[in-house]
């Protein structure tokens, strides 16, 4: 047992040798308590820790990567004061796990504790981590910055977060946002087994794309939320809002395998948006807070819109694919009123497909 133990010991420092022999600097188990640059080539074993005081630096082109401490504890970048990692479209930023380490949540990530400052990352490529960017009571901003590969790209809880140009993908949740401010422009979230998950904040999304997730597309509950160009197409179930407000325009909502929009106690204003081809349901509505203006149904497998609830539906002046009154009333549940459903006011609808985008 002993030899074993020496063995294992001395494994590890010749893994830390071969990549400390690699590394421009190597950080293990540090707190920074001044002022740094990060440039070329960094290894963090166990954690850093930017101090309330302090501001961390990495240059363009700056390789980090993350190993285990000696006791397993999975190693992370703490920020407490502030970060500004601006790398270029030609030198982008990594930061990623060890060599012999790279899977799903092989790292902790980027943590903010309570940090106010101006944070910023640009052009920057988060890998393989637990939490790529987990935010704090803290505020950053995000530029085309790339998180793939981790159990959860961003999470922010009580924060102010601003990504634009940016990209999650490959993970099981993608943007996790609970009491903040999330602004998202001209970003893709992609390919995860849940695409964003929003609770309790403040959210205005456009040209925000969240397609081919697993599972849901967006799952919102008790938001204020402004939703304007988005695209939510390919999901297993694209959208679902219960008990928020707020504004869904210039919208997609194409190929989801289940409901594409699913709205429940929300009163939600729809309009100029695209529901077509999806699998079963394009809209599916538990109560009569809804306002749905100037939208395009066509080619849904299901109902283009299904009353579940027993309110009345203001769903006047959209186009349902079709002029024939018969074929747009078949595919309207709670048209006409029976014992089981709520009504649905459809007439009068548009006699040709509106104008959806600018």
């Amino acid at each position: 047992m002993k030899t074993l133990f020496v063995l294992c010991i001395f494994l590890y420092m010749a893994t830390i040798s071969m990549a400390a022999d690699q590394a421009t600097s190597v950080y293990d188990r540090t707190v920074l308590n001044e002022d740094v640059t990060w440039r070329g080539s960094i290894l963090v074993h166990g954690f850093v820790v930017v101090a309330p005081h302090a501001t961390l630096r990495i240059d363009p082109g700056t390789v980090v990567r993350f190993a285990p401490a000696a006791d397993g504890q999975l190693p992370a970048l703490i920020v407490q004061g502030r970060l500004h990692a601006a790398g270029t479209s030609e030198l982008p930023i990594l930061l990623t796990a060890g060599k012999s380490h790279q899977a799903h949540g092989t790292w902790g990530g980027i943590v903010l504790l309570s940090t106010e400052k101006r944070n910023q990352m640009e052009h920057c490529r988060i890998e393989y981590a637990e939490t790529g960017i987990d935010l704090r009571f803290s505020v950053i901003t995000l530029q085309s910055v790339s998180i793939v590969q981790a159990k959860t790209a961003l999470l922010s809880h009580d924060g102010v977060v601003q990504m634009v140009g940016s990209s999650v993908s490959d993970s099981a949740v993608g943007i996790a946002v609970y009491n903040s401010e999330f602004e998202g422009r001209d970003t893709t979230v992609s390919s995860c087994k849940r695409g964003c998950i929003l609770n309790k904040s403040a959210v205005a999304l456009s040209s925000f794309n969240i397609v081919n997730n697993q599972q849901a597309g967006l799952e919102v509950e008790d938001c204020r939320i402004k939703i304007v160009g988005g695209d939510f197409s390919g999901n297993v179930l694209g959208v679902r809002i219960n008990a928020s407000e707020g504004q869904i325009t210039m919208s997609r909502f194409q190929r989801n395998g289940q409901t594409a929009l699913h709205l429940a106690g929300s009163r939600v204003k729809i309009q100029r948006c695209l529901f077509a081809d999806n699998s079963h349901d394009a809209l599916r509505v538990e109560d009569g807070l809804a306002l749905l203006l100037n939208n395009s149904f066509s080619s849904n497998g299901g109902y283009n819109l299904y009353n579940a609830g027993r309110d009345v539906v203001s769903a006047r002046q959209n186009w349902w694919g079709s002029s024939d009154q018969l074929l747009i009333r078949q595919k309207v549940n709670g048209v006409p009123l029976d014992k089981n459903s709520g009504t649905v006011n459809i007439y009068p609808w548009l006699k040709e497909k509106p104008l959806l985008m600018p």
